[in-house]
């Protein structure tokens, strides 16, 4: 029976927003469409998710790419941006009933150093009972590394797991290594149906 489940950060527990957290540090149209090329254009926020790139070095990265008057801005979004993510719709009170049910709640994100040593910032995180980040593991979801390493810090039985992801790569990565996956496709009541109804559920909520 599965009694633990295992979720994604971005676009499942949280919404990654990158126009929202641009819109705490500017309002200013140009810097906010030069901040969002230069800070989450393709591949960009990925280079730092395997722990290799400091919040520093992202920072001089970022700001090579951008005109001097914009460092500043492209600094602060740099260092505020994790204190800047809306919990997604319905997922607080689904994560309370299911701790309350009996579940074990643990966190299996692609994400960068800065986020990892800021995470007690984060209130949606105290929720639960163990976190495993791509920077601290040096290692991305979909590699097995990463699943395999939640599983031996946690001591988790794969079968006994359900891993819940907003991308099918990363499910199938789970389920190559034994756990059960679930695609998300933002549909919060749709995942808690499937946890009631399911028979190989543990719990209902």
């Amino acid at each position: 029976m599965i009694k633990n489940l295992i979720f994604d950060f971005g676009n499942v527990v949280i919404k990654f927003i990158p126009d929202y957290m641009i819109s705490k540090v500017t309002d200013d149209a140009n810097i906010h469409a030069a901040l969002k090329q230069a800070v989450y254009g393709p591949g960009r926020f990925e280079e730092t998710d395997r722990g290799f790139i400091t919040a520093e070095r992202h920072k001089r990265m970022v700001c090579a790419e951008l005109p001097t008057h914009m460092h500043a801005y492209a600094e602060k979004l740099i260092d505020t941006w994790y204190l800047n993510l809306p919990v997604w719709d319905g997922m607080e009170q689904l994560l309370t009933d299911a701790k309350k049910a009996g579940y074990k709640l643990f966190l299996l994100s692609n994400i960068n150093i800065q986020f990892s040593e800021n995470r007690h910032k984060v209130e949606i995180l105290k929720m639960f009972d163990g976190i495993q980040l791509s920077a601290d593991v040096k290692h991305v979801k979909p590699e097995p590394e990463i699943y395999a390493s939640l599983l031996s810090r946690y001591n988790l039985k794969a079968e006994e797991c359900l891993f819940v992801d907003d991308r099918l790569i990363n499910v199938q990565g789970g389920e190559n290594m034994g756990i059960n996956g679930y695609l998300f496709d933002g549909n919060t009541e749709k995942l808690r149906k499937f946890i009631n109804t399911s028979d190989d559920m543990a719990y209902t909520l």
